[in-house]
Order: C-alpha cells, then sequence, then structure tokens
C-alpha cells in the first residue's frame, strides 16, 4: 500500500488525467484524415466516431474511452487499498475517488485538444467497472440500460440520459 500524500492526492490522479485526456476519437478521425470536432456532433466522442467514420471504429473509440476511464481506477484500487484489503480508509477512497476524477475530467478536457473533449459517458461507466467490487455490478446494470434503450429507441442520448438518474 501507498500512504503518501503527494503520491495519493497528486501523482495519481495527474497521471489518469493523461490517461483520460487521451483522445482517442479525435486520432481516429486524423488517422481517415477527418477532424471530428467539424463533423457531425463536433463531439469527439464514440457515438460521433460511428457516426461520422462508422459503427465499427465507433465500437472501437467507445472501448477505448471505457479502459481509459477502467484503467486507472483498477489500478489505483490494487495499489492503494492493497491487494486482500477490505474496504480502504477514508483518506484512500478520496484518492480513489481522485483518481476516478481525473480520467473523466481528462476525457472532458483533453489538454491536447484546448480542454474542449467529450462528453465523458462511456469513459464514466470504464471508471464505474474498475471500483471492483464496489461499483462494478451496477457498472454493469448501467450498461445493460444504456444497451436497451439503445437497441428500442435508437437513441444515443436518450441512453446516456437515462443512465445518470
Amino acid at each position: 500500500m501507498i500512504d503518501h500524500p503527494l503520491i495519493l492526492l497528486g501523482a495519481f490522479p495527474a497521471g489518469a488525467y493523461l490517461v483520460g485526456s487521451v483522445p482517442f476519437g479525435y486520432l481516429m478521425g486524423r488517422a481517415r484524415g477527418v477532424d471530428l470536432r467539424t463533423r457531425g456532433s463536433g463531439n469527439i466522442g464514440a457515438t460521433n466516431v460511428a457516426r461520422v467514420l462508422g459503427r465499427r471504429w465507433g465500437l472501437l473509440c467507445f472501448a477505448l474511452d471505457v479502459l481509459k476511464g477502467l484503467a486507472p481506477v483498477l489500478l489505483a484500487g490494487l495499489v492503494i487499498a492493497g491487494r486482500g484489503a477490505s474496504a480502504p480508509g477514508p483518506a484512500r477512497q478520496g484518492a480513489w475517488l481522485a483518481v476516478a476524477f481525473g480520467a473523466i475530467a481528462g476525457h472532458v478536457f483533453p489538454v491536447w485538444l484546448r480542454f474542449r473533449g467529450g462528453k465523458g459517458v462511456a469513459t464514466s461507466l470504464g471508471v464505474l467497472l474498475g471500483f471492483y467490487p464496489y461499483f462494478t455490478f451496477a457498472g454493469l446494470a448501467a450498461l445493460a440500460i444504456w444497451v436497451a434503450v439503445v437497441a428500442v429507441w435508437r437513441y444515443v442520448s436518450l441512453a446516456s440520459i437515462a443512465n445518470t438518474g
């Protein structure tokens, strides 16, 4: 376990911000010769990637955006809480939440794109899945609701809003 405050409240959240700030949608668009900020909805998230570049690219972007929320939170949980530990103490819980906030903030406000990123839905799902076992099942339930709403009404934004309540 790591207990140094500078690492817990400084380095871990900053690292999570940098991981979260990788603009996968933007990079996919640029690799295909398209600036997603000027096409479709103008957003760099998975929905606009699917709209502009196709469903396969949108799914890949979604998976990568989930991963950039999942990886920092899961890693921080292992390092901050320690393996086999029961619930971490309040200071460690706060540090773990700061890592989660850093990953989401990185996606929504990426330094590489002048702080104009995506909406953070997929990255937030990754964060929920990373709080194993505390929120993993709730995150999977949210994903199931999201998929069901998209399947029935065909509106990604409606599905995203349905999971915020």
